[in-house]
């Protein structure tokens, strides 16, 4: 549902339940009884009718529907999580009943029962519980009319079971009950330590899994819970003579000192913080972890981003100088608005048992701090026994999951510039990453092309420059997330940058998952499903790549950024220097884009050419300085797809689940992508860094893709280049073979000349005829039908029939010219067929 829709169905909800609330409170028996004088209700006729047949029906009880439907409204306005509409639904069914006949079990003989009744006209009905609370709860007088509960049950049993069944209904409404009640009892429980005890009460508790009293609001850039005591106890222990006045000086002087900490501590990006030993208590009373101690040891790749400023997004939304607008932050959804009450209790219970687990083995272990996220929450666990070896404690994986009854535990010993171990244990209740909250925390001046991953296993923005990866491979398999990255991947780009600052490249062997990109202003070309064109596109973008590095080089330009900086007056002077012009360089132009090429299943592009493989390495080994980026993504990471090569030029990778270890170690070089719980569930390697970092995928529907690729469209049409995906482009100088290695042999094979001029002369193609006509082998005659079809010259096999010729002779002898292939005036097998005849 669309926020738009949420707030007119929040507005109409709460007209209405404001109306019938109107007419319940002013309904008079006399509105229509038509007694005289006429008495009127202000909603007119409908109003009091509707109010009359509420009240016979339900009693006082039916106060009960206009609340809800303004619980409803509220719901709705707040964007609260409405998942379970069915269940809280059913609570209220169960409640409307259970209430009227409690309200019925009310004695009339109570003067404002009689009052109340005699105003409604319904003495009747013996009870404020209208027709429904006579029916469970009325006086059983013969013959039987009523009263189907106190006649079985006798009016306590009655009342105990309407009792139960109000609270079930309560829970399963899920208003906040549960929460009301813990609160209630921890206020009973401390007011009763507190009168046998008064010093309890100053008492500050020092187990991690007994929450203080009082609490410690939450604040996770004060100082921890034990800094606060131990500031306590010195106060405390100050001498008398010091004199009210002072001991009142140094502790407003502290807390001066704490609230300016926390200032300049959120002012600051996270990952650019020293990391305290100890860090504040949660609402669990367990201390965070913070910053994150997974990723702290945090490459320049990945950021982790402070609460975002107003500027931070308004900017990103504003026009560019070409009048391209960026899409608008509001064609993502928010994240619903979860109450878990649940999740303190399950902080704690999960520290005991991690605690009792290692007890079971002789394993002294304290759980010290505890930080939850989207989907996992780490627990560090500090080691009482300094003897005892690190390696040691890393085998516990599967006594914790049997212990804790789940699976997707992993175990990080040590954490990184910490002297504890990191215990991530799956939450059972799990809250999805939303877009929109971490779009706005971005500051599109930090990050060249930002790509939003998700959030790691504390819930810190896991976001990433590609221009600093800078290649990323992405691996999983069936079904546990690569594409949903993917769609997260370019739809950040396409948020922050316009056409001008980047273009696409996308390889889609599945015909399906990138289709929907088709058309936008971002594009070089549509997206490419036919495989022998893929290979054309990358030894394109190889091309591309010396080019740009023969601008660089004439511009004195180390990299792609530095170029961009010039401005075209100052290329020119350069290039001046040199003798040279901007039409000497194909690629020196005023401001150069970055390319980023993605290929959703490089397993299957292996498949069909092993060659591409050789282009891919050539990119991931040379073509950062100068803008072009690549991303993988295969369902089969086995060693033959994800080379030795492909690995040591791709450092940044994102594992998903996978089948076994081995998968794991093949993408990542270490276990643990077998343990992940799949749905977004990765790890990400960054750049110059062995251990991996754990984290939930951002979630990102299909109507948020929609939305944003319908906002690219309107800002204008792409402008394709025919080039990318012209077969004959693999031969071109320049490119990835050059026409010289793997894939231009055809160049100077007259063999294949030959080929082509028999093909033009008898109209006829295939393997067989080439066997015949030329007195080859077959391998060798079906290799010539194959380049023939890559240079788009003949079309794809269908059923049967032969091939169909696509170009003519004339384009044949164009292509020769074009890579520099040069013959005799009188050679035969470059004249035109048409002059030679049949033979």
């Amino acid at each position: 549902m669309s926020r738009s829709l949420q707030l007119v169905l929040a507005v109409t909800l709460t007209l209405l339940g404001l109306l019938l609330l109107l007419a319940l409170g002013t309904y008079q028996a006399g509105q229509v009884h038509g007694s005289s004088p006429a008495m009127g209700n202000p909603l007119g006729t409908a109003g009091a009718y509707a109010a009359h047949g509420l009240l016979r029906a339900w009693g006082l009880a039916a106060v009960l529907l206009p609340l809800v439907v303004l619980g409803y409204a509220v719901a709705l306005w707040r964007d609260y999580d409405l998942s379970s509409v069915g269940r809280r639904l059913t609570g209220t069914v169960l409640l409307l009943p259970a209430l009227c006949g409690l309200l019925h079990l009310i004695p009339v003989s109570w003067g404002w029962v009689q009052d109340l009744l005699t105003h409604w006209d319904q003495l009747q009905f013996r009870g404020l519980g209208g027709a429904l609370g006579r029916l469970l709860c009325g006086p059983v007088d013969p013959p039987f009319a009523g009263g189907w509960l106190v006649r079985w049950l006798d009016i306590t049993g009655a009342a105990a079971v309407l009792a139960i069944i109000s609270v079930g209904a309560l829970l399963m409404m899920d208003m906040g009950l549960s929460t009301w009640l813990r609160r209630t009892v921890r206020s009973i429980r401390a007011s009763a330590e507190e009168r046998d005890d008064p010093s309890s009460a100053r008492r500050v508790s020092t187990s991690p899994f007994v929450p203080s009293a009082p609490p410690v609001p939450k604040n996770r850039h004060t100082t921890s819970i034990h800094a606060v005591a131990d500031k306590l106890k010195e106060i405390s222990d100050a001498p008398l003579d010091q004199g009210a006045e002072a001991l009142l000086e140094r502790i407003r002087q502290h807390q001066r000192q704490v609230e300016e900490e926390s200032r300049q501590a959120a002012s600051v990006v996270v990952a650019n913080q020293p990391e305290p030993e100890a860090e504040p208590a949660d609402e669990t009373g367990i201390p965070s972890a913070e910053p994150d101690a997974v990723t702290a040891a945090a490459a320049p790749a990945v950021q982790r981003i402070a609460k975002p400023t107003a500027r931070n997004k308004t900017e990103r939304v504003d026009g560019k100088p070409d009048g391209y607008v960026l899409p608008p932050v509001n064609l993502l959804e928010a994240n619903k608005v979860r109450r878990d009450v649940e999740h303190e209790l399950e902080k704690i219970a999960i520290g005991k048992a991690i605690e009792a687990v290692f007890a079971d083995f002789s394993i002294e272990v304290a759980v010290v701090a505890a930080t939850r996220g989207p989907v996992v929450t780490q627990y560090e666990m500090k080691l009482l026994d300094q003897g005892l070896r690190v390696s040691k404690v890393e085998g516990f994986e599967k006594d914790l999951a049997m212990k804790l009854g789940t699976e997707g535990i992993r175990i990080v010993a040590p954490l990184p510039n910490k002297t504890t171990v990191g215990v991530e244990v799956p939450n059972k209740i799990k809250e999805a990453v939303v877009m929109r909250e971490l779009v706005e925390a971005i500051d599109p001046a930090v990050n060249i092309l930002p790509m939003i991953l998700g959030r790691d296993a504390v819930g810190k923005p896991l976001v990433t420059d590609l221009a600093k990866c800078p290649h990323l491979l992405v691996a999983g398999s069936t079904g546990m997330g690569k594409s949903v990255c993917m769609n997260a991947m370019i739809c950040s780009i396409l948020l922050f940058r316009t056409p001008d600052e980047v273009r696409f490249i996308m390889v889609d062997p599945k015909m399906v998952e990138l289709a929907g990109y088709e058309d936008i202003p971002h594009l070089l070309a549509p997206p490419i499903t036919d495989m022998t064109k893929a290979h054309a596109a990358l030894e394109w973008a190889c091309q591309v790549m010396d080019q740009r590095y023969e601008a660089l080089k004439a511009t004195g330009c180390r990299n792609i950024s530095d170029y961009n900086q010039l401005g075209i007056e100052e290329i020119r002077a350069r290039l001046d220097k040199k003798r040279l012009s901007m039409d000497d360089l194909p690629e020196a132009k005023d401001r150069m884009y970055y390319i980023v090429i993605l290929v959703d299943e490089y397993a299957d592009l292996m498949m069909v050419n092993k060659e591409v493989e050789k282009s891919i390495v050539r990119l991931a080994a040379k073509s950062r300085a100068c803008g072009l980026h690549v991303i993988l993504t295969t369902q089969r990471p086995s060693a033959d797809v994800v080379t030795g090569l492909i690995k040591s030029n791709l450092p940044s990778r994102i594992c998903f689940r996978v089948v076994d270890k081995n998968n794991s170690r093949v993408v990542l070089d270490v276990s643990g992508a077998e343990n992940l719980l799949g749905k977004g569930d990765m790890l990400f390697l960054q750049p110059g860094t062995s251990s991996p970092v754990r984290g939930q995928g951002v979630w990102l529907k299909d109507s948020e893709i929609n939305a944003i690729v319908e906002h690219a469209k309107k800002q204008g049409r792409p402008e394709y280049n025919e080039d990318v995906v012209k077969v004959g482009a693999v031969a071109q100088e320049g490119g990835g073979s050059g026409g010289k290695g793997a894939g231009g042999e055809w160049v100077s094979d007259r063999g294949f000349h030959d080929a082509v001029q028999s093909m033009y002369r008898y109209n006829k193609t295939g393997a067989d005829f080439f066997r015949r006509k030329l007195g080859i082998g077959y391998n060798k005659a079906t290799a010539y039908v194959e380049q023939l079809e890559d240079l788009g010259f003949v079309g794809e096999q269908k059923s049967t029939a032969p091939r169909e010729i696509l170009k003519s002779w004339d384009d044949w002898i164009e292509l020769l010219k074009e890579n520099g292939v040069t013959w005799e005036e009188g050679d035969d097998l470059y004249r035109n067929p048409a002059s030679l005849g049949d033979a």
